[in-house]
């Protein structure tokens, strides 16, 4: 009988050692948790930013001061797929069967149906953006009237997937499997509509459009009118394209113009635009040739239903859309 109770008393004092130290440990645990230390805002930041939270209903995280003068819109996938900043390469093939909600709709048109007179397109199946004949227009009266040449001519746009079945065989007959000039379908910017090639073409001649001499004007000059030399000299490791002369693309401004500016390719420009949201801070830029300013900042659509910040219009403020084929949209605001 006392055998028994002493084994009792020896569980209990088990028992208790073993609470006493599950309470010590974690008071030790806890303490050596430090508190949550959240950024301070600025002074800037607070002046651009509204009081009250202007976090969408439904959506967790921390809360988001809406700025003043903005309100939300609808965002689905599919609207990254779509618009002039759309990355297409290597590993952001381009989406052929997209329908955007957000963003416009890629509409492409012929050139030859809708070009000036300053230039000459390859044939009426040379197709473009809409909006990318329009600024082509500008550029292309803008460089007869200073140089004095109708020389130049649009080779290619638009692209089917297989055109570039077709193109793609044919380099690597020229150049080997080895060839970087000619993309995989799929893979090829030329799908999106915002890519054109240039031709020099005069007196029945057609010739390599190197950039060189007078056309050196539309390496310096392009980003004005909202286009790049996509694959220039000293990126091939970043584009994994050869060096073109003679492919330009249309991003707008002024995003072409930070572009230029900042001596950066296309991949670099869209990674940067990914740490400019709203909640933290927007890219600024100024079109050279109006004036105009503008504000960039991206938001990240993980899923259908997202809720993206845009101008309401009421100061007077215009804005773009475009999805980057990187999941997000990037809203380009005009002042």
């Amino acid at each position: 009988m006392r055998r028994s109770n002493l084994t009792t008393v020896v569980y209990i004092l088990i028992t208790c050692l073993v609470f006493v130290n599950i309470f010590i440990y974690s008071k030790i645990i806890t303490h050596s948790i430090p508190e949550a230390v959240y950024p301070s805002t600025s002074d800037s930041a607070a002046d651009a930013l509204d009081e009250s939270s202007g976090t969408p209903d439904g959506e967790g995280g921390s809360a988001f001061a809406m700025p003043e003068g903005y309100r939300y819109i609808t965002v689905n996938v599919s609207d990254t797929y779509s618009g002039p900043l759309i990355l297409v390469n290597a590993s952001h093939p381009y989406e052929f069967d997209n329908v955007p909600t957000a963003v416009a709709p890629d509409i492409s048109d012929s050139v030859y149906y809708n070009k000036t007179s300053s230039y000459a397109a390859k044939d009426i199946n040379v197709a473009l953006n809409t909006t990318v004949i329009q600024a082509l227009n500008r550029m292309m009266d803008d460089f007869y009237e200073i140089k004095g040449s109708r020389s130049v001519m649009i080779n290619e746009g638009l692209r089917t997937r297989e055109e570039q079945e077709s193109i793609l065989a044919q380099k690597i007959a020229e150049l080997g499997e080895d060839q970087t000039i000619a993309a995989k379908p799929g893979y090829s910017e030329h799908h999106s509509g915002y890519a054109m090639d240039l031709l020099l073409y005069e007196n029945g001649i057609a010739a390599t459009f190197t950039g060189e001499g007078e056309y050196s004007w539309f390496s310096e000059n392009a980003h004005k009118y909202g286009f790049i030399l996509r694959y220039p000299e000293g990126k091939e490791d970043i584009t994994g394209i050869s060096y073109e002369s003679w492919h330009f693309r249309y991003v707008g401004v002024p995003h072409a113009e930070y572009i230029y500016k900042n001596g950066l390719a296309l991949e670099e420009y869209i990674e940067m635009l990914g740490f400019y949201p709203i909640e933290s801070a927007k890219l600024s830029e100024t079109d050279s040739v109006s004036g105009d300013n503008y504000v960039v900042y991206s938001a990240a659509v993980p899923s259908d239903g997202t809720q993206v910040p845009v101008p309401d219009g009421a100061a007077g403020e215009a804005y773009t859309i475009s999805g980057d084929n990187n999941g997000h949209v990037i809203i380009t605001v005009k002042q």
